[in-house]
């Protein structure tokens, strides 16, 4: 995976935020959801994660976006990125992006994709 400071993993999925949760290895602390978004926080190696999607649409057809929860993290730290990716891997999971998405306006975002991973990318190294 690329060296640049990546805020952001995000895919498409069926599963529930706490099957994907548990995918990549982190303890679900809290389950919530608004009108729009619907989030879990989790403990994922030594940060918490924040792993949400809209509910607004099935599952399978929104994004399934994963930042730090802390928004004192400028970037994923390498080894809890390569956990990530190596979680939804081993689920399934096809492409998976890696970068930052950009706040516009409401619940818009702009992609901003530091790499694309799919199932022919090899595995990370832990």
């Amino acid at each position: 995976m690329e060296a640049q400071e990546s805020t952001d993993v995000w895919f498409r999925s069926h599963q529930s935020l706490e099957e994907l949760a548990a995918a990549v290895g982190a303890r679900v602390d809290i389950i919530d959801g608004e009108n729009y978004w619907e989030w879990v926080i989790a403990d994922l190696a030594d940060i918490q994660i924040d792993i949400t999607r809209t509910h607004t649409a099935p599952p399978e057809e929104t994004d399934t976006r994963i930042f730090p929860y802390r928004y004192d993290l400028s970037s994923f730290p390498p080894h809890v990125l390569r956990q990530l990716v190596a979680g939804l891997q081993r689920i399934g999971i096809d492409p998976i992006y890696v970068g930052k998405w950009v706040y516009r306006q409401g619940n818009d975002f702009d992609y901003v994709v530091h790499e694309r991973i799919t199932a022919s990318t090899p595995p990370p190294r832990s």
